[in-house]
């Protein structure tokens, strides 16, 4: 009878995805190209790993007890990570979200059971921008925990455990370059790191669509 890996929970099914070959891209440019399939994680996104050390390590320093409630301002995914992870662990989950973000996510969300509260979209500098709005909501509610993925550097560290060391592992000295796109910078940092301290000589490159067309104009 064949038998399968059993995670003790949630936290425990996050991560050690597949990598997968990308053979039409890998033919264009004459080079094997692997795809990490991170959309394989329970929460369905790679950042299902920088949630789980947000949570872990705000546990583990007396930021976020029994009844508390996780705040996070979020275009989506890091929200559905985290209210996922929040309610494996009793935690109740307040997500501020910009409102021009697809219903579909928003409709997950509030099917998970986070309070989810859209503000209007406006510039960082505008004290009602979703982020500053979810530190205010934070620091205003009892039990309160403000994730702060832009700031809180277990997003990077969740990545230089995990998900660097796995793609080391799957490729070892094969590697030559690791490329991904960039939102808080956490998985790319995080990977980067591990890869360099590994081999020094990887190419690590963020993928930027607005940036790549203006270097081609």
């Amino acid at each position: 009878m064949k038998t399968f890996a059993c995670a003790a929970d949630l936290f425990g099914a996050i991560g050690h995805t597949p990598l997968i070959r990308l053979p039409k891209l890998s033919a264009a440019i004459g080079r094997t190209v692997l795809g990490k399939a991170e959309f394989l994680n329970p929460g369905g996104s790679v950042k299902d790993r920088a949630a789980k050390f947000i949570v872990e390590e705000a546990e583990q320093r007396g930021k976020l007890a029994v009844g508390g409630t996780i705040v996070e301002g979020t275009a989506g995914n890091t929200g559905i990570a985290l209210t996922m992870l929040g309610n494996a662990r009793g935690y109740k989950t307040i997500i501020i979200m910009p409102d021009d973000q697809s219903a579909e996510k928003i409709n997950l969300l509030r099917a998970f059971g986070a309070d989810v509260r859209l503000v209007p979209v406006v510039p960082f500098t505008n004290p009602e921008n979703y982020y500053h709005v979810a530190s205010r909501t934070a620091k205003s509610t009892h039990g309160g925990f403000w994730a702060d993925q832009f700031n809180n550097t277990a997003n990077y560290r969740g990545h230089y455990a995990t998900t660097g060391p796995e793609i080391w592992e799957a490729c070892g000295d094969a590697i030559d370059a690791f490329v991904a796109s960039a939102g808080t910078g956490g998985t790319f940092a995080g990977v980067s790191l591990a890869l360099k301290e590994r081999k020094p000589s990887i190419r690590t490159v963020v993928a930027d669509p607005r940036l790549v067309s203006f270097l081609l104009r």
